[in-house]
């Protein structure tokens, strides 16, 4: 609904509207497809999916280089595998797989860059750009950083290193003195949510310890006595910063796995790079022996990587609604004065092209003490106030302060015989 409202040449970012607390890009990414296929969700979330193949595509170019080409498609499925420890994120429409991939074609022309200005530039508009698609991709800014302090350690290549962060935080303090409300919807409101420090270690040790790819890869790595190369140089460095960076996301309320996305990336890669050493390995073995370890590798990756599938299923199923949403929007369209629904505002806007507010993002933007308020925002109580029905819409995300407003405001339930049993319901105000 932000993107149709950016179509439709409405304020995204203005006292008294909350929106979301990604980076504005994804406003932007969003309304540039629904311009072309109007509001269409699966529009949406198919895009994405493409992005985040060319993600896991170009990660497999990157890391197999020099290997064998047979290995390059079973790169390509480890990569995409991470989808299935992040909450099917890759099947999502929200920007972290975009992010990742303008992040690492800025970190990429940042190590190949060899001294180029032009090329420096280039990069650090790319890490800006992620940045303001998703805020922790900002952490791939910091790679080059631990890069030059792990294995440089001169005093000139970390100066060198610290500017595609220190670009980010000129950014930002740009968007703070010359947009404030853009500063505080990505960055005010995300940082006031509560992160659960204590989970921190229970979350890393599950992270760790249940992904033994990354265990044998690091074995691996402390067992060989060929020096360590370049790339698996970079790969360290990225595992430095991502892996601490998305378990602590993971502890802030709300957050779920999908967090996790740029450490698994970084975990796959120390793995992938290692294939070709993997499979040498298990061919210098006799037959036997080759089967049983080719056969207990199979395993670890499989473990790796499906030890969620059970929740990964439930996920897939989840929805917002059900089916009888168009029954919902036809019935809304019906209805004699205003009709709002805030957590869905895409029945309103197309039942009656209202733009309404969106009662998670409102939820989001009020938190009190790093959580969501015990009563409803202000904007909410006073869109109910004007409102004659509201469409109530059961999720996967209870939102019981919502129900007790409703009531709170005088509103009753209405028996809908077509909506009988669905995850709609329609509230009317006593008058």
């Amino acid at each position: 609904m932000e993107a149709m409202r950016l179509i439709a040449g409405l304020p995204l970012y203005e006292a008294g509207h909350a929106t979301h607390m990604y980076g504005p890009l994804l406003t932007v990414f969003l309304a540039g497809i629904f311009r072309l296929t109007g509001l269409n969700l699966l529009a949406g979330r198919i895009v994405f999916s493409i992005f985040s193949f060319i993600l896991a595509a170009v990660l497999s170019l990157i890391f197999c280089r020099g290997q064998s080409r047979k290995y390059w498609l079973f790169a390509f499925l480890l990569f995409l595998g991470v989808n299935l420890r992040t909450n099917l994120i890759f099947f999502s429409a929200q920007p972290d797989c975009v992010a990742a991939l303008v992040a690492v074609a800025a970190l990429s022309i940042w190590i190949l860059r060899r001294e180029s200005w032009w090329g420096a530039a280039f990069s650090i508009s790319l890490f800006l750009c992620a940045t303001l698609l998703k805020q922790t991709s900002a952490a791939f800014a910091l790679i080059p950083a631990a890069y030059a302090l792990i294995w440089k350690r001169r005093f000139v290549d970390v100066a060198i290193s610290l500017i595609p962060a220190m670009s980010i935080l000129a950014m930002i303090a740009g968007i703070y003195l010359i947009w404030p409300q853009v500063f505080f919807g990505m960055v005010t409101v995300p940082g006031s949510i509560n992160v659960n420090y204590s989970r921190f270690l229970p979350i890393g040790l599950y992270f760790i310890a249940t992904f033994p790819v990354f265990l044998i890869a690091l074995l691996s790595q402390f067992r060989s006595r060929e020096p360590i190369g370049e790339p698996e140089r970079w790969i360290w460095a990225a595992i430095v910063v991502l892996v601490p960076v998305s378990v602590w996301t993971t502890c802030k309320s709300g957050a779920g796995y999908s967090s996790l996305l740029f450490g698994y990336l970084a975990m796959t890669a120390l793995f992938v790079v290692k294939l070709d050493r993997f499979g040498h390995w298990i061919g210098s073995r006799r037959r036997s022996w080759a089967f049983v370890s080719a056969s207990l590798l199979a395993l670890v990756v499989l473990f790796s990587f499906l030890i969620q599938i059970g929740r990964d299923l439930t996920l897939l199923l989840a929805r917002c609604g059900d089916e009888k949403y168009e029954v919902a929007v036809n019935y809304a369209q019906q209805i004699p004065g205003r009709v709002i629904s805030p957590q869905d505002p895409t029945i309103a806007y197309r039942a009656a092209g209202y733009f309404g507010f969106s009662l998670f993002f409102e939820l989001d933007t009020h938190a009190v003490d790093g959580n969501w308020p015990a009563e409803l925002p202000l904007p909410i109580q006073e869109e109910l106030s004007g409102a004659r029905f509201v469409v109530e819409v059961k999720s996967y995300v209870p939102t019981p302060v919502f129900e007790r407003g409703l009531a709170a405001n005088g509103f009753q339930r209405k028996e809908i015989a077509e909506l009988t049993g669905s995850s709609y319901a329609i509230w009317a105000k006593d008058r």
